[in-house]
């Protein structure tokens, strides 16, 4: 067994305005690292430093450390931990930053103990870290975290993961403000029109099968979210405005993020990529709201040893 593992974990994209709580993806950035060392204290897990985001380091509430601890305790407790978080995924950002932490501390536990997990045995483990955060037991960003590529989480049975798009440039625009997922899902009405739910269903079925085809451009003109993304809207900075620029620069299809702030744009090549952010870039600048640009691709691999 090791003595010290090193692990990156991307950001996601969750929901993706046809698959509210069902669908993600992975990022080839944003993504974070995480350094486990072990202890000879058995079954203490200890945050010795953060880095790049003020989090709370007791190891009680922290999501890195109750997902270290839940699979230590599974594996038999043959040690302590001391992780070292670097955070280059903002926390409350919408692309997934309580999500890479746990994937990264789960595959860094079996890495670690060479438990031979697979990445879909570890997601109960990340999901008791995650769910300290979000306060609810969604993998659509957890299981994109630790598989890759784009994941579907039903309502029963492990996720499926489905054939990423590799002609998709996704430019994330993630404005610095603060939006809870309390407030992002109050915002929701509890009961939806049946055409409604119906033309969604439909639209979610022709991504995925265009997805299946390779076909990116079909995929992204079924991205339309006609029961989440018109509610969440207005919370997020110049939605309207940010939407309509996205497009005209060459975007097509895009919407919010996981809860929000941040939203993402699909571009089919990367100059349409950096033209939409450039242009976001300029508007953000312009209405003085800080932010952070991101042009990615969907990432084919998940969290994973760095060492």
């Amino acid at each position: 067994m090791k003595q010290r593992v090193e692990v990156w974990a991307p950001a996601t994209v969750a929901n993706m305005n046809v698959g509210f709580d069902a669908l993600g993806c992975a990022l080839s950035t944003p993504g974070e690292r995480m350094i486990l060392n072990r202890t000879a204290h058995q079954g203490e897990v200890l945050i010795r430093s953060i880095h790049g985001a003020e989090l709370d380091a007791n190891s009680e509430r922290n999501v890195a450390s109750i997902a270290a601890k839940s699979l230590l305790q599974s594996l038999g407790d043959p040690c302590g931990l001391e992780l070292e978080l670097f955070k280059s995924i903002l926390p409350g950002s919408g692309i997934g930053s309580s999500a890479a932490s746990a994937a990264a501390a789960v595959v860094g536990v079996n890495e670690l103990l060479n438990a031979g997990l697979s990445p879909e045995e570890l997601i109960p483990f990340a999901l008791d870290g995650e769910s300290n955060a979000s306060g609810a037991r969604h993998a659509d960003n957890v299981a994109p975290a630790l598989l890759g590529g784009l994941v579907i989480c039903p309502p029963e049975g492990p996720p499926i993961a489905i054939p990423p798009l590799e002609d998709w440039c996704l430019v994330v625009l993630h404005p610095h403000v603060p939006i809870k997922t309390s407030d992002a899902r109050a915002v929701l009405p509890e009961h939806v029109a049946l055409q409604d739910a119906a033309a969604q269903a439909a639209w979610f079925a022709t991504f995925v099968a265009a997805c299946h085809s390779g076909n990116g451009k079909a995929a992204a003109h079924a991205l339309e979210d006609l029961l989440v993304g018109p509610h969440r809207s207005i919370l997020i900075p110049y939605y309207d405005e940010v939407r309509k620029l996205a497009f005209s620069h060459g975007a097509r299809a895009g919407g919010i993020s996981g809860s929000g702030p941040s939203t993402f744009w699909v571009a089919l090549d990367s100059s349409d990529a950096g033209r939409i952010e450039r242009a976001l870039s300029g508007f953000m600048q312009r209405n003085s709201v800080p932010c952070s640009v991101h042009i990615s691709a969907i990432s084919g691999r998940g969290a994973h040893s760095i060492s």
